[in-house]
């Protein structure tokens, strides 16, 4: 799995991440440490996830479960306002749900979108 994470890329989102190949435990905890050592990460960021090109599919249950409790305990610090994920491969995009779920669902405030398009109009209503 590779990842590019950029501060202040996009409108209207204050961070944008993609991320692509087959994903594994240890890359993605990587990227977790990455993303927090950034000087620029801090809570209340809107986030927009590029993940259509990320295979999940290697990942079993309890993998998904332990990345979720990791991204909650990220989060406690530093809660993001709002996080789109952009998933256009329906595999990919069923288990970006299973990880949203494990988050709290809406609660998380994270929403799984098949349009790079609808995600923006998301977190443009989430920054009003």
């Amino acid at each position: 799995m590779e990842y590019t994470i950029e501060f202040g890329a996009g409108e209207p989102q204050d961070l944008t991440v993609t991320m692509w190949g087959v994903a594994d435990v240890t890359t993605l905890r990587r990227f977790n440490a990455d993303l927090t050592a950034n000087p620029s990460y801090r809570g209340g960021l809107l986030m927009l996830a590029e993940t259509s090109d990320l295979d999940l599919s290697g990942l079993s249950d309890r993998e998904l479960e332990q990345i979720a409790a990791e991204i909650i305990e990220r989060d406690w610090g530093s809660p993001p306002r709002a996080v789109a994920v952009v998933d256009l491969n329906s595999e990919t995009g069923a288990r970006a749900r299973e990880l949203v779920a494990h988050l709290g669902g809406s609660q998380s405030r994270r929403r799984v979108f098949t349009s790079r398009e609808a995600a923006v109009a998301w977190l443009r209503e989430q920054r009003a």
